[in-house]
């Protein structure tokens, strides 16, 4: 085995490609191993000069795929989640309770560290309670992993070191390249050794293991880095999407830009891309849970434990409670519950918590078919679940979805089988391949790729790190070294340093690299990472506007008013009109009728039957059986109401809840809300035109006819008693009905023409338009 050693940036992969090309143009075949977000890069860099023909660019995992396959020693494989799930059997069996999602996970991690390290059961230290609870569930994952005659992906590591050792091995490649690595685990080194002693191995890594002897080593060469601090994450983020289009529109290629930045930080990075018109592409690995299919079905399995506003919109049935709570603020079962009640909609809401509900009682175990062989009703259940989702129904994921419902069936039933479910999607990862663009990676999915320019952000202390920490089952004085590990069975230490190989590496990804960082955020002060910031970085330096937000017209942005064709208006009409012309205006355009509250519906239905008649009564206690015993204990009252009724005079129109005559007197009545206090029912009333204007219309001098002398305006809650507005007949205030009639005529004459222009105030607080008017800093 050649190891070829070079710190970040020195040349390695050059010297490699170069060393392919000879073997190549031999037409012999190569085979380079390299990180899977690597593959990509290495075939761009390979057809630089033309296209080649034998060079085959594979991840570890495809390697002993690839030697296994030639010696037909190949397996079924136990994927990511079907290890999990094995271990939570394992933990099921060994254990008195039922294991959760992240006990399962924290083992099947260290199961897999210790496969990593060629380290069995047995060999584990047992010097705690946990070390030995670890041996006992290794020792029964190996036992059932068997029996379903799969193997993991350590199995195939193993699989293919064993066939390496034999005498006679055929190979396929020629030559074997692995780059790209900043570390090589235990059983890494020890298969490439033996792969050696068939066919010429050549590995690069930043420094040789304990115990190698490097062929050849390569100078560092110098990177040009720039350093600039900003005064925020937001201010940071907008300079590097700003100097990422300016480097665009000078013409560098989309692909020879990447931008770095930690994981938490990259869902902003790709959010104001859209504003700046910028191709980001995100990098990241994807889950099922990421997936329409998967994030759909994890609403739904999450949605009877937690609900929330989202999840209920999730499903179209209720997506109505959905937009309540979201406008309420409302999360939690109870309160959910309470809401559904209150709309009506506890019928529904039910139906669907029932029909999330899988068979069987929350911790009971699995107990295998049932008899006769039928599948298991929690199967059946999940089966017609994703059946009744037409996302799912003909997806070419729905067999992997059902697939991680089966492992979750093996550890339990009732709810925790949803939760276990749940778990397993977002352990099942996704083929991703990401679309050409600029970039958007992780510190790890940057290693071993370099590019033109890199845009490094967030470098502040701690944001880049390995994530060394202790184990959690064997700590570090038990461990052993790497040198020792390579000679004998044992775990290898954790804490080997490597924040610096990482740091180091981030600062050569490119042949320009741009460091910036935060001087503070909203949680206060930030320090700066030393090893990437160095001393005295400047400021960021100015750069063009790059979005249209940034382009400073006429002092700031101007929605473009105009004159607009407005349909006949009623009297209500008017009144939002004059209050602010564009509110009105565009809330055409955004009023959804399923956002009405339940009693607002029971309105509608009552003002449609114009009288409220037994058959009509009937019909509506079972829309709204909430409303029943009101409406029979109010019916005589009720059923004497001209319901929904319109008075119109010179173009407009006064749409009422219900009217009622008795001689010369009118009773007008408009519902309000249910349990509304007296002086708020009063005042909704007082603010509205309709009443009022039908009342000084009533009363006028104008229609003789009418003989109207005295009106009464009620508001009369919902589930309530009828409250008297005012507490006299209106006719007392009839210079302010007159004033009314005036103001409604010359708000008519402006509503004619068209014109719509915003009125900011107060009201701006509540407008469902939000600030689509807004001008510079005014809103």
């Amino acid at each position: 085995m050649h190891l070829l050693v070079g710190p970040p940036a020195s040349g390695k992969t050059t010297r490699l490609l170069e060393l392919a090309q000879t073997y190549l143009a031999a037409r012999q075949r190569v085979w380079w191993v390299c990180l899977p977000a690597q593959k990509a890069y290495v075939y761009r860099r390979a057809t630089q000069k033309g296209a080649v023909l034998g060079l085959e660019v594979l991840s570890s995992q495809q390697l002993y795929y690839r030697l296994l396959a030639a010696s037909h020693s190949l397996k079924p494989v136990l994927p990511g989640p079907g290890r999990v799930a094995l271990v939570g059997e394992a933990l099921r069996d060994l254990g008195s309770t039922l294991p959760k999602p992240g006990e399962a996970r924290l083992f099947a991690r260290a199961i897999a560290e210790a496969k990593r390290s060629g380290v069995k059961p047995e060999e584990i230290p047992k010097q705690s309670p946990e070390a030995e609870r670890l041996r006992q569930v290794y020792a029964r994952y190996e036992e059932l992993k068997n029996n379903w005659g799969r193997w993991d992906y350590d199995d195939f590591r193993a699989g293919a070191l064993g066939l390496l050792t034999q005498a006679s091995v055929r190979l396929e490649p020629d030559l074997v390249v692995v780059d790209g690595f900043r570390e090589l685990g235990v059983q890494e080194l020890r298969l490439l050794r033996a792969l050696s002693r068939h066919v010429p191995v050549w590995v690069s890594l930043p420094e040789a293991p304990p115990g190698f002897d490097p062929d050849e080593v390569l100078p560092p060469r110098p990177v040009p880095v720039q350093v600039y601090r900003a005064q925020n994450p937001v201010s940071e983020a907008r300079w590097v999407l700003r100097a990422i289009k300016r480097d665009l529109a000078q013409g560098m290629a989309a692909l020879d830009l990447a931008v770095v930045a930690p994981e938490s930080r990259i869902p902003a990075l790709l959010t104001l891309a859209d504003e700046y018109g910028l191709p980001l592409i995100d990098h990241r690995p994807r889950t099922a849970a990421d997936t329409p299919e998967g994030r759909l079905l994890l609403e739904l399995l999450e949605l009877p434990d937690y609900p929330t506003p989202s999840r209920l919109m999730a499903v179209p049935d209720l997506a109505p409670l959905g937009r309540a709570a979201l406008e309420r603020g409302l999360v939690g079962l109870e309160a959910t519950t309470r809401l559904a009640a209150e709309l009506g909609m506890q019928d529904l809401w039910a139906a669907w918590l029932s029909r999330l509900k899988p068979p069987g009682e929350a911790g009971s175990l699995f107990e295998g078919r049932e008899p006769g062989g039928n599948t298991h009703p929690a199967l059946a259940w999940a089966e017609e679940l994703l059946d009744s989702l037409p996302e799912v129904r003909h997806s070419p994921r729905r067999a992997s979805l059902l697939e991680r419902a089966y492992e979750a069936h093996r550890i339990a039933l009732g709810p925790n089988f949803r939760h276990w479910w749940a778990a397993l999607l977002a352990e099942t990862y996704e083929a991703h391949r990401p679309a050409g663009g600029v970039a958007v990676l992780t510190p790890n999915l940057a290693s071993g790729q370099r590019w033109k320019k890199l845009y490094l952000t967030y470098a502040v202390e701690g944001a880049y790190s390995t994530g060394e920490q202790e184990d959690y089952f064997v700590p570090e004085e038990l461990r052993v070294g790497l040198e020792q590990a390579l000679r004998a069975a044992g775990l290898p230490k954790r804490f080997l340093g490597g924040d610096r190989l990482l740091l180091q590496e981030l600062k050569t990804r490119a042949e320009e690299v741009i460091i910036t960082y935060p001087e503070a955020s909203q949680e206060g002060p930030l320090e700066p990472e030393p090893v990437l910031v160095g001393s005295a970085p400047s400021y960021l330096p100015k750069l063009p506007p790059a979005s249209r937000l940034e382009l400073g017209q006429n002092g700031g942005y101007r929605a473009p008013f105009g004159r607009v064709n407005l349909a006949a208006p009623s009297v209500e009409s008017l009144r939002r009109y004059r209050e602010c012309g564009f509110q009105f205006w565009a809330q055409q355009f955004t009023w959804d009728e399923g956002s009405l509250e339940w009693w607002q519906q029971w309105v509608r239905g009552l003002r449609q039957a114009g009288k409220l008649v037994p058959a009509r009564l009937e019909a509506l206690a079972r829309q709204f059986p909430q409303t029943e015993g009101w409406m029979r204990h109010h019916y005589a009252l009720l059923s004497e109401l001209n319901l929904g009724f319109a008075l119109k005079d010179a173009g407009l129109e006064a749409r009422l809840d219900g009217v009622l005559r008795k001689g010369a007197e009118v009773h007008i009545y408009r519902f309000v809300a249910p349990e509304t206090p007296a002086e708020e029912a009063e005042r909704q009333v007082r603010e509205r035109w309709s009443e009022r204007w039908a009342a000084g219309y009533l009363l006028s001098a104008i229609p003789k006819r009418v003989q109207v002398q005295r009106v009464y305006l009620w508001a009369w809650p919902v589930l309530g008693d009828p409250l008297l507005v005012y507490g006299k007949p209106i006719e007392r205030l009839w210079g302010a009905l007159e004033n009314l009639l005036a103001k409604a005529q010359e708000t008519y004459a402006q509503y004619k023409t068209g014109v719509v222009e915003p009125n900011p105030g107060f009201r701006c607080r509540s407008c469902g338009v939000r600030d689509a008017c807004r001008e510079a800093q005014y809103g």
